[in-house]
């Protein structure tokens, strides 16, 4: 880089270089315990040995990187080698199980010479401050038709903004869940105000269900019965994840204080350093990631060998303000393409040369913003979905204001032609406020969700022609109906990104972006034939023919995990973020069989997954948009560990 770009960039971004890093396992399943650097066993304070412990190691003074490992079924863990040109001094250790007191060691590392370091963990009367979302979603009762809707409704309607760790860790009266349910009618995904005279309908409607549930399950006086997922074992033990701290865009080299490291302080809040949202992984190995919510800063990229974070600010056309970022992907010449949040456009960012491009819309365009995820074809082509128009109406009964689709407007895909600049316009068939994401299937279709009314539109990469899938099916809910349902959704459509709704939506919201990153690696395109996506509020996944249109759903292990996003690897092995879980799930479609990898923080709230098939075994990535502020590479040991069925 030169001088002057470099002078450019300094009071826009940081360049952290980290005093730790870890050998590659590159191939993973070569390291063993005679290269580690640190190494122990982990107990139980009755003295049986405790598998699947979380054992985390940080650099003292050195908060970049945190590299964490698990006990195996003999209670035994060990590390990768350090490299022997940066290593630190003083390590802070780690060890944590879910319902035990958290083990801590501080001991002084040199590279190679093993460390023996063992926990004895004590096990603890309340842990309910160490429980995931997920886990507190388990321990809600639902024993009657009554409390298991009213779960339902809870989750239906909160769960998208948030996990339910940082709600539920609280307790409150009537009065005071009130007033968070009602402050929750009108605040934006991103916290902002949209005003009293707009609360959200399906909010508003089931507001007093959600208090009264709220009140008995998480008031002053209640008591749970907790129920935490049972540890990993086996071969899904044998993972290395490695994280690396993100520092807000305008506060360079600042760490969040609470940032989900130790269970004990709870689930941290989003509002600290809440900004990583995406990511993608390109042609050399390195994580790109969005900042949709802080200054200063639009993208960035993580260098996994060096733990190095470089930070870039894309200023708007439109007012000169920062570019705030959602979606990215990396195309088959290695640019970043991006949604330019304030202009509504698709941009591009070349690595090679450090610059912005800028591919406006039209005015004969349909005057709509361009992202949803960024989706790349086999030609090189960028895809983008674009919302709909919505029409304003005011609802007497309830006394608010509210929209509808306006279906001389119905949103739909955009394509970008990066060598023309020409975008292309495919209109949905059924109008929907906000169509979410695109994806392009291995046949350069292109998919885009209506998540809020359970509908995946199509667009045929021959004929141009669009058409519709719907995957409704309200008389298959489990759960109890009420006349209040059909009252709400009578008068009101879901058209905020499906983040509410009736208690029988499915919520069809991320899928596979691109197919063409695994095509590359695999000489077996055969089992290419399905689009894939996640059904957000049912707890499940969906495949869909790309010929036939036939769709069939897998439930995620556990209820009300929030499946967010998911990818295809070379392997045709489906992974999938959960947002509600601070896991990462394996699906193996031919034997369809999940597996459980943790991750080693709290309160993660994932909504992106990616995966480098240019390892021998696929490297898997995931960004923290929660308050952690992170981005988590996951690497595996054994060929065995990366292909386990039904492990936990």
């Amino acid at each position: 880089m030169s001088k002057a770009k470099w002078l450019a960039l300094a009071p826009i971004g940081v360049l952290v270089i980290v005093a730790v890093v870890w050998i590659e396992l590159l191939p993973a399943q070569r390291t063993s315990p005679s290269e580690t650097s640190l190494q122990g066993a982990v107990k139980s304070s009755d003295g049986k040995t405790m598998e699947g412990v979380a054992v985390s190691m940080r650099a003292d003074g050195k908060p970049y990187i945190r590299t964490t490992v698990y006990t195996d079924r003999d209670g035994t863990y060990y590390f990768p080698p350090l490299v022997p040109t940066l290593v630190a001094d003083q390590y802070h250790v780690l060890a944590q199980a879910v319902g035990f007191e958290v083990g801590r060691a501080a001991v002084k590392l040199s590279a190679g010479k093993a460390v023996e370091q063992d926990f004895t963990l004590r096990p603890l009367k309340d842990f309910s401050l160490q429980l995931s979302g997920i886990e507190w979603s388990a321990s809600l009762p639902e024993g009657t038709p009554q409390d298991r809707r009213a779960k339902r409704i809870l989750h239906m309607n909160c769960n998208q903004c948030h996990a339910m760790g940082f709600v539920l860790q609280n307790r409150f009266d009537a009065r005071g869940w009130r007033i968070i349910v009602n402050h929750m009618q009108t605040a934006s995904f991103n916290g902002g105000i949209l005003g009293e005279g707009d609360p959200d309908p399906f909010m508003r409607g089931y507001a007093e269900e959600i208090v009264e549930y709220l009140t008995r399950v998480a008031g002053p006086n209640s008591a749970l019965t907790y129920k935490p997922l049972p540890r990993v074992t086996g071969d899904a033990t044998q993972i290395v994840v490695t994280e690396y701290d993100v520092s807000p865009g305008h506060l360079p080299n600042y760490r969040v204080n609470q940032n989900g490291d130790d269970w004990s302080l709870g689930t941290p809040s989003h509002y600290e350093g809440r900004a990583v949202h995406d990511g993608a992984v390109d042609l050399e190995g390195n994580f790109w990631f969005t900042d949709n919510v802080l200054p200063y800063r639009s993208i960035g990229k993580v260098e996994p060998r060096t733990g190095r974070v470089t930070d870039y600010r894309h200023r708007s056309r439109r007012d000169g303000g920062t570019v705030n970022v959602h979606d990215i992907n990396v195309d088959q010449e290695g640019n970043i393409w991006f949604n330019n949040g304030r202009d509504g456009t698709l941009d591009k960012f070349d690595p090679k040369t450090e610059t912005f491009h800028h591919f406006p819309q039209p005015a004969s365009g349909p005057g709509a913003g361009v992202g949803g995820l960024v989706g790349v074809d086999s030609k090189g082509n960028i895809w983008g979905r674009f919302g709909g128009r919505t029409i304003r109406k005011f609802d007497e009964k309830m006394g608010i204001y509210h929209s509808v689709a306006d279906p001389k407007q119905p949103g739909g895909a955009a394509k970008l032609n990066p060598k023309t600049g020409e975008y292309t316009y495919y209109y949905a068939v059924s109008p929907a406020g906000t169509n979410y994401s695109i994806g392009i299937d291995a046949e350069d279709n292109a998919w885009f969700t209506q998540s809020g009314f359970d509908r995946l539109g199509f667009v045929d990469s021959r004929t141009g022609k669009v058409s519709e899938v719907s995957m409704s099916a309200p008389d298959n809910d489990d759960v109890l109906h009420t006349a209040l349902d059909t009252e709400i959704i009578s008068r009101f459509e879901p058209v905020r990104a499906g983040a509410t709704g009736p208690p029988w939506q499915k919520g069809p919201r991320r899928q596979t972006q691109s197919h063409w990153t695994a095509l590359r690696f695999t000489r077996d395109k055969t089992q290419f034939k399905h689009q894939w996506f996640t059904l957000s509020k049912s707890g499940a996944i969906a495949k869909v023919d790309i010929r036939t249109k036939q769709v069939t759903e897998y439930p995620l292990p556990h209820a009300y995990s929030f499946p967010y996003q998911l990818t295809v690897d070379k392997n045709y092995m489906v992974w999938v973020t959960g947002m509600n879980t601070d896991r990462v799930f394996k699906f193996n479609p031919s034997t369809e069989r999940w597996t459980e990898y943790p991750l080693p923080t709290l309160g993660t709230d994932s909504r992106h997954i990616d995966v480098d098939n240019s390892t021998e075994l696929p490297t898997v990535w995931v960004s923290y948009w929660g308050g952690p502020n992170k981005v988590a590479r996951i690497q595996f040991r054994t060929e065995a560990a990366y292909r386990v069925i039904g492990g936990r």
